[in-house]
């Protein structure tokens, strides 16, 4: 994240400081009045330049549909003018049309916009602009859970040659690649893909994304039934959430780990662990109520490797009404 300072305003008097803002917002209106009075008067690229200064506008008071139609028809002009002599202006429209879907988490619609962006950096021989035009798409597909396409466009960029690489953002392409996988159910190739991500973090000492390295290979064992490797990790994830004094990542820690350990078949400790998870899972604020499912499910296993089936089968049909609730949901 950038952080820009910029000089405060608060060395003015109020009075002020106000008349400064009120003439600055009233210059803007008299600009954007004047570009709306250009339309009727403009044609051709002149006419699209006009519509695309329009869209800064709608931007910046966030009215993205707005500014969506606005860069559409811009993005209309030029390709009736033959778009090739336009790649420069197209690069810009088609960025801020990527952001502005974005923005309404329309996600498939950004993803594409992003892939037609990378498409015009690579005419453009923009291979950085090509790599973070990949990159978004990648991450908009995820969301819109188009898993097949974020693996290939994240694949893309792990794949091309990027000077500017580091540490960091090596780790992040593999990360990305690792989840579009876990979430394709192809565990194997996550762990592997997490394993190379968690070493690259470690170099560029960054505790936060080593630790989702730990949670993400937890979750890829335990679907792998490897019980063993999900209770080293899990320890990590668990540590790391103490150290950071973090509720909400120690519940899931813990609940990973109790998996972890049943898988073990250590039940005892298992059990300790999941009673554990469930008290701050339960604790008062938004209650993650799928987590609490599974936990509760969890632990009912425990108890009947246990030989306590009646604690199993109450506690089972204790939340019986909430799975039923959240299945219906």
């Amino acid at each position: 994240m950038t952080v820009c300072n910029f000089p405060t305003t608060s060395e003015a008097p109020l009075s002020i400081r106000k008349e400064a803002v009120s003439a600055e917002d009233n210059e803007k209106e008299t600009q954007e009045l004047e570009l709306w009075d250009r339309i009727s008067t403009t044609e051709g690229a002149e006419r699209a330049e006009v519509l695309d200064e329009l869209s800064h506008f709608a931007y910046k008071k966030n009215n993205y549909t707005e500014c969506l139609q606005l860069i559409d028809t811009s993005i209309d002009i030029y390709f009736s003018l033959n778009s090739e002599f336009h790649t420069k202006k197209l690069i810009h429209l088609y960025e801020g049309k990527a952001f502005c879907h974005s923005n309404l988490d329309q996600n498939k619609e950004a993803a594409e916009a992003f892939e037609t962006l990378a498409g015009y950096f690579c005419i453009d021989e923009d291979r950085e602009g090509f790599l973070r035009a990949k990159r978004a798409a990648g991450r908009e597909w995820y969301s819109a859970e188009r898993y097949e396409k974020s693996l290939e466009c994240h694949t893309i960029a792990s794949l091309e040659l990027d000077i500017d690489a580091t540490d960091y953002t090596m780790g992040i392409d593999n990360l990305n690649i690792g989840l579009a996988l876990q979430q394709l159910e192809r565990h194997q190739e996550a762990v592997d893909r997490f394993l190379i991500a968690r070493p690259l973090f470690k170099k560029a000492k960054n505790p936060e994304f080593v630790n989702w390295c730990d949670r993400y290979l937890t979750e890829s064992y335990l679907k792998l039934h490897n019980g063993m490797e999900a209770a080293f990790h899990a320890q990590h994830f668990f540590n790391y959430s103490k150290v950071t004094e973090d509720l909400d990542l120690e519940a899931y820690a813990r609940g990973s780990l109790g998996q972890a350990l049943r898988l073990q078949k250590q039940y005892e400790e298992a059990e300790t662990q999941l009673v554990r998870a469930l008290e701050l899972l339960t604790l008062e604020g938004n209650r993650d109520w799928n987590n609490i499912i599974e936990a509760n499910q969890e632990l009912a296993a425990v108890l009947f490797a246990q030989g306590k089936d009646e604690e199993a089968k109450i506690r089972l049909d204790r939340i019986a009404t909430i799975e039923e609730t959240m299945c219906d949901a």
